[in-house]
């Protein structure tokens, strides 16, 4: 990744299955919810009184209240702005429809009442579906990597956010970093081979004709990445997905660890899913703000 340019990868998926992953090459290199169903409608933090209330995650609990409760409410703004109207429209929802009698005003991802407001509800009833970092893309652009995202069953969010980590944030299909590492995951010149091209090649491409090698890069891991951890692990150390989030990628004394000990943050010399994955994590709700979401 071109902000990390130190970070060692680890070698990219083979066909044969090891504690429930595939090993082999990769490319180069508030509480919220982690976990979410390709094509469903999914928030990543809370909203309402006291939530988190990043703009697209209120934006999607603004247009599910208007869908579900036209009988019991006016409709509300749909404006991505948690203010006393929205709050207001969750607490009767919580006291006429899921008998609260101390209603908190605010949803949780998976709660009762996201649950309640979401049930039954196609992705498509929201209109053109928006994503993180959606309004920074083309829409051909956001059209194929949520199709892509489809095809390997990964939450669009997670895809792109990873994207925004690896390029930081240019979306550029020839950006690089010093090791050599280029593009939209940053393919390592090894990885391209493998996947039949060549880091100069995919450099050559638009951001659109790499996400081809992007599914290609992925294909392996179809069904595998429930979580934004497991998305980011597939690019940068595939033996972790479907590890526990305390798991340990590196630790010193080693060269690994040497070249990515900025990831230690609570500096106890060694690196788990979770550290490593923090900066990606926090692509997902910028991506998801105002400006970015769309």
């Amino acid at each position: 990744m071109t902000g990390q340019a130190h970070l060692v990868r680890a070698p990219r998926p083979s066909t044969a299955w090891v504690a429930g992953t595939r090993q082999g090459k990769r490319c180069g290199i508030g509480k919220w919810e982690t976990s979410t169903i390709p094509g469903n409608i999914n928030i990543f933090a809370s909203v309402g009184r006291s939530g988190t209330n990043v703009f697209g995650d209120v934006t999607i609990i603004q247009q599910l209240i208007n869908l579900n409760i036209a009988n019991l409410l006016r409709p509300i703004d749909v404006d991505g702005l948690c203010g006393p109207a929205t709050i207001s429209a969750i607490e009767k929802l919580q006291r006429h429809h899921l008998s609260q009698t101390r209603p908190s005003g605010k949803v949780e991802p998976h709660d009762p009442t996201f649950n309640f407001l979401n049930r039954g509800v196609a992705v498509e009833a929201l209109g053109d579906q928006q994503i993180a970092w959606g309004a920074k893309v083309s829409a051909a652009f956001k059209d194929r990597l949520i199709e892509i995202a489809r095809n390997i069953d990964v939450d669009p969010n997670y895809l792109i956010s990873a994207i925004a980590f690896e390029t930081g944030e240019t979306f550029s299909p020839s950006v690089k970093n010093p090791s050599g590492a280029t593009g939209l995951i940053q393919f390592l010149p090894d990885t391209a081979t493998e996947l039949g091209t060549s880091t100069a090649a995919l450099a050559a491409m638009t951001a659109i004709e790499q996400m081809d090698y992007v599914e290609k890069y992925f294909n392996p891991y179809r069904n595998m990445l429930e979580t934004i951890e497991d998305v980011y692990m597939a690019i940068l150390w595939p033996a972790a997905i479907g590890k526990a989030n305390s798991w340990v990628l590196f630790s010193k004394p080693s060269a690994q660890y040497d070249r990515n000990s900025g990831l230690d943050t609570n500096k106890i010399g060694h690196v788990t899913k979770q550290e490593a994955a923090a900066m990606v994590k926090a692509k997902l709700l910028r991506g998801r703000g105002e400006g970015y979401f769309g």
